[in-house]
C-alpha cells in the first residue's frame, strides 16, 4: 500500500511535474515517520491489544469478525496513510515558505543598507568640505555602498528567485493532488475490502451456526430426541452447561462465541457446541429442577406404567428392566439410579429370585429409569421408563409436576390388577364375580381397592394438558398377577382372548371402546412380574410398537 501511494508514483509517468529525487524521498521519509507515529496513539493502542474483542460481563470474548476493533484499526490505518501523506506535503510546504519568507528578508534587509550607504556618502562629503577629520570614513563606507548598491539589489533579487525555487521545490500541491486523485481510490478500495472480508465472515458465521442449529434440530426430531430432564421431565435444553462444575456463563450452541467449539472462561475447556461433535458428553444442570444431568443423547422412547395403587407398577418397571438387560445384555443406565431399583434389576438380570419391590413413596412418586441400548440405527436407544404412583389416580386433583412426562410418552400401559380395582361399577360376568368373591371379597380386601376409571380419568386429563395428539401414542391394557387364577391358561397368551376377559368378563367395553379411538394402537398383556411370566412378550410386543430394531 506504501509502495502504491508513495514510490510508484515517483517514477510515474502520469505526474508530469517535476521534482527532485531528494525532495520526494523526504517527502517519504516524513510521511512515513508521521505514520509510524500513528501506532503510538490511544486509538491504535487500545484497538490493537484488544483486536481479538474485548471481554464481556462474562469475560469471554466474540469471535474475532463480530468485534469494532479489526474494522476500527482498517479504517483507522487508511485515514492514517491519506494524513500522514498530508503532513508530509504539509511540513515540506511549510519548509519552503518559511525559506522563500528568509531569502525575502535578506532582500528587505539590503535596502537599508543602501539608504545607509546613501547617508553615510553625503553625511561624510559634508563633514570633509568643513574640514572635520572623521568626515572621511563615512563618506567611503558611503561611497562603497552606493558604488556596489546595484550589486546588492541583484544579490537581493537573487534572494527572492532562489527562495521562489526552492519554496516550489518544496511545494507538493500538485504531486498531492495527483496522488488523491490516481491512487485515494485504491486506498478506499483495499480498505473497504478488507472490511467487506470481516463483514463476509461474520454473515457466513452466522449461516453457518443456523445451519449446524437446523442440522441439528432435523435430526433430533428425525431420532425423537427432546432432551427432557430425567428427574424433573420438563425440557432441560438449553441447559446450563458445566466445566469442572462451573457454570458457562452462556448457551452452549453455535453463536457469535463460536461455531464448533467455545471456550470456558474460567477453566478454559473448549466445550463442543452441538450433539454431533459431543455436547451430549458434557455434564450439564436441568434449568427448571437444578438437578445435574450426565446420560449421553440416544433416539428418545418414552414408556409408561399407570394404574392404581399397589397394581404393581414399580415391581413390573424393574421386572420390565432386569428383563431386557438380561435380554440385550449390553443396556447401561444413565444419570442416577438408587441402590435399591439398581440391585433388584441386577439381580433380576442375574435370574435370581426376587421379592417385591418397595411401594412408592409419597417423597419419591414418580420414578424414572433411564438407560441405553445400541441399536441398528446411528445412534442407541434411549429409554425413559416411567413409574407413576398410584395415589396421583385416587386424590381429586392432579399435580402436573408428577406428570410431566406425557410431553414426550410414546407407549403408555394400564395396569388392571383385580385385587385393588373397585368393580362394583362394571357389569362382570358370573365367571369372574364367582373368582372375585373368594379370591378378594371372602378375605376382605375390599378395603384396598380403587376406581380403575380415575386412572383413565387422569390420564385423559393430563393428556388433554400435555399431548399434542394422543395418536401417536400407543397403549396397552395390561392384566397383571396373572398367575392368581383369574385368567384361564389358555388365555394368557392370546390376546384376543384376554381383550375379551377385560370386555365381557370385566365389563370395560365402553373404556376399551374409548382407549382403541383415542390411541394409536391398543394391545392386551397378561404377565405376572414376580414369577417372570409373560413379561417378555411385553418388551417385545411394546419394542415392535414403537419401532425399535435392537
Amino acid at each position: 500500500m506504501l509502495n502504491s501511494l508513495f514510490i510508484t508514483p515517483i517514477i510515474a509517468q502520469a505526474y508530469t511535474g517535476y521534482k527532485p529525487t531528494w525532495v520526494m524521498w523526504v517527502f517519504v521519509l516524513l510521511s512515513l515517520l508521521t505514520f509510524i507515529c500513528g501506532f503510538f496513539t490511544p486509538i491504535w493502542e487500545s484497538n490493537w491489544k484488544n483486536i481479538k474483542g474485548e471481554y464481556d460481563e462474562n469475560n469471554m470474548r466474540r469471535l474475532f469478525m463480530f468485534n469494532r476493533q479489526p474494522y476500527v484499526l482498517v479504517v483507522y490505518t487508511a485515514v492514517s496513510i491519506i494524513v500522514s501523506a498530508a503532513i508530509g506535503a504539509f511540513i515540506l510546504f511549510l519548509v519552503g515558505g518559511v525559506g522563500y519568507l528568509l531569502l525575502w528578508l535578506v532582500k528587505l534587509v539590503l535596502w537599508p543598507i543602501i539608504i545607509i550607504g546613501w547617508v553615510c556618502l553625503v553625511v561624510g562629503v559634508i563633514a570633509v568640505l568643513l574640514k572635520n577629520k572623521i568626515g572621511g570614513l563615512p563618506a567611503i563606507l558611503g561611497g562603497f555602498i552606493v558604488y556596489f548598491q546595484d550589486t546588492l539589489s541583484r544579490w537581493g533579487n537573487v534572494c527572492v528567485e532562489a527562495g521562489f525555487n526552492f519554496f516550489n521545490t518544496l511545494n507538493l500541491w500538485e504531486y498531492c493532488k495527483y496522488l488523491f486523485t490516481e491512487h485515494l481510490m485504491k486506498l478506499v478500495i483495499v480498505a473497504a475490502s478488507l472490511i467487506g472480508f470481516g463483514v463476509a465472515a461474520a454473515i457466513l458465521a452466522l449461516i453457518c451456526a443456523s445451519v449446524f442449529m437446523l442440522i441439528e434440530n432435523i435430526m433430533t426430531r428425525k431420532y425423537n430426541i427432546k432432551h427432557p430432564c430425567p428427574f424433573c421431565h420438563n425440557p432441560s435444553e438449553p441447559a446450563i452447561y458445566l466445566s469442572e462444575n462451573v457454570d458457562l456463563p452462556v448457551k452452549l450452541r453455535p453463536s457469535v462465541y463460536g461455531l464448533l467449539k467455545i471456550k470456558h472462561p474460567v477453566t478454559g475447556e473448549n466445550m463442543p457446541t452441538m450433539l454431533l461433535n459431543g455436547r451430549d458428553n458434557l455434564v450439564r444442570r436441568c434449568p427448571n429442577c437444578n438437578q445435574t444431568i450426565s446420560y449421553k443423547t440416544g433416539i428418545e422412547k418414552h414408556i409408561a406404567f399407570v394404574g392404581l395403587p399397589e397394581s404393581g407398577k414399580t415391581c413390573l418397571t424393574y421386572r420390565f428392566v432386569g428383563n431386557m438387560m438380561r435380554i440385550y445384555n449390553s443396556i447401561e443406565f444413565t444419570d442416577r439410579v438408587s441402590s435399591e431399583a439398581k440391585k433388584i434389576i441386577l439381580d433380576i438380570k442375574a435370574g435370581k429370585v426376587q421379592d417385591l419391590a418397595s411401594k412408592t413413596s409419597v417423597s419419591d412418586i414418580r420414578r424414572s429409569l433411564q438407560f441405553l441400548a445400541p441399536g441398528n440405527m446411528r445412534l442407541p436407544y434411549h429409554f425413559f421408563i416411567n413409574d407413576i404412583g398410584g395415589e396421583l389416580f385416587t386424590n381429586s386433583g392432579v399435580d402436573a409436576n408428577y406428570m410431566q412426562f406425557f410431553k414426550d410418552v410414546d407407549s403408555v400401559s394400564f395396569l388392571i390388577d383385580p385385587y385393588t380395582m373397585d368393580f362394583s361399577e362394571y357389569e362382570i360376568s358370573g365367571k369372574f364375580a364367582k373368582w372375585y368373591k373368594a379370591n378378594i371379597l371372602d378375605k376382605k380386601q375390599e378395603g384396598h381397592v380403587e376406581k380403575f376409571s380415575n386412572v383413565l380419568q387422569t390420564v385423559k386429563a393430563v393428556s388433554d394438558q400435555f399431548v399434542h395428539n394422543t395418536k401417536d401414542i400407543h397403549a396397552n391394557i395390561i392384566l397383571v398377577k396373572a398367575d392368581m387364577g383369574y385368567i384361564d391358561k389358555e388365555t394368557l397368551m392370546d390376546e384376543e382372548k384376554l381383550k375379551d376377559l377385560v370386555i365381557s368378563q370385566m365389563g370395560m367395553a365402553a373404556e376399551i371402546m374409548d382407549l382403541e379411538n383415542t390411541y394409536a394402537s391398543l394391545h392386551f398383556y397378561a404377565v405376572s412380574a414376580l414369577k417372570d411370566e409373560g413379561v417378555n412378550k411385553l418388551i417385545t410386543g411394546i419394542m415392535n410398537e414403537l419401532n425399535v430394531k435392537l
